[in-house]
Order: structure tokens, then C-alpha cells, then sequence
């Protein structure tokens, strides 16, 4: 995840206009609040549940937020495809591809948390391919490969 910020304002120049360009091509506004969400994200390392991002934003700005509020920024963020959830962490991260939309495979390290995000057609194929043979039509397809990112690994065999 090379892109992640140094901090969360301001907002890097490219990220906010792919942001904006993703919102304005789904019909969608971009408030400063959802902005925040998005910024957050952008600064971390790592995939954060909605409860850190709360935190993190209430220290930020200095008030409370209520969680129904950051959850439905993070369903925005998503439904215009500048977020991921990860299902079995139940946590959020910033696509690394806003750009275009895809599907996203990921690679999450169950030692310290890195998650790479990886976009395989290959893997979507094969996955559809599966979903058609069985007459199955799937809405989404959400696929994490749990392990060792290749740091921890490498530091294993130490």
C-alpha cells in the first residue's frame, strides 16, 4: 500500500480528485465528513474497524461522532468503490485502485496486519466459472488469503 499519506490533512491533491472523479461518475457528493472517513484510511498502515476510525476522528476534531454516522460515511466510501471491507476482520481499508472499479482478492498477514490488496482477472474467472457451472449467480465475491506477507516470513526463517 504505497500510496498511504503522512497524515490525514491535507489530503493529498491525486487522492482527493480521484475521490471527487469516483463520486461525481456515481452521481454522489463528496462531504467533508465522508472526506474525513476517507483521509483517515488513507494515513494508516492497516485496515481499522469503524470504532478506530472513531476514535481517531473524534481526536482529530476534537467532539464525538456518533457510530451510525462513520458507518454510513464507510457505505458510501464503499458503494463508490474508494473502500474495502474485509470480511473476516470486519475492519476497512482504502482501495489502492480507486481509479477504476474491480474486485479485489486480498493477501492479509496474520502476523502483523498487512494487508496487500491484489486484483486478479484470472481469479475472478475462475470464481465465475465455478458460480456458472453450479447455476449460482453471485453478488459479490469477497476472497482473503490468510499467511505470512513475505517480511514475516522472511523473518521467521531467521
Amino acid at each position: 500500500m504505497a500510496k498511504r499519506l503522512a497524515s490525514a490533512a491535507p489530503l493529498a491533491a491525486k487522492w482527493r480528485k480521484l475521490a471527487e472523479e469516483r463520486c461525481a461518475e456515481k452521481g454522489e457528493r463528496l462531504t467533508p465528513a465522508r472526506l474525513a472517513v476517507y483521509a483517515e484510511l488513507l494515513t494508516r498502515n492497516r485496515p481499522l474497524s469503524a470504532y478506530e476510525l472513531i476514535a481517531l476522528l473524534e481526536q482529530r476534531q476534537k467532539r464525538k461522532i456518533a457510530p451510525l454516522t462513520v458507518y454510513r460515511h464507510l457505505d458510501f466510501l464503499m458503494r463508490t468503490g474508494l473502500v474495502h471491507r474485509l470480511q473476516s476482520a470486519q475492519t476497512y481499508l482504502a482501495c489502492d485502485r480507486p481509479d477504476h472499479a474491480h474486485e479485489s482478492q486480498f493477501l492479509l498477514c496474520t502476523s502483523c496486519g498487512h494487508v496487500d490488496e491484489v486484483e486478479s482477472r484470472g481469479v475472478k474467472t475462475l470464481l465465475s466459472q465455478i458460480a456458472n457451472e453450479r447455476g449460482f449467480r453471485p453478488d459479490n465475491a469477497v476472497v482473503e488469503v490468510k499467511g505470512l506477507c513475505g517480511s514475516c516470513a522472511f523473518g521467521e526463517q531467521d
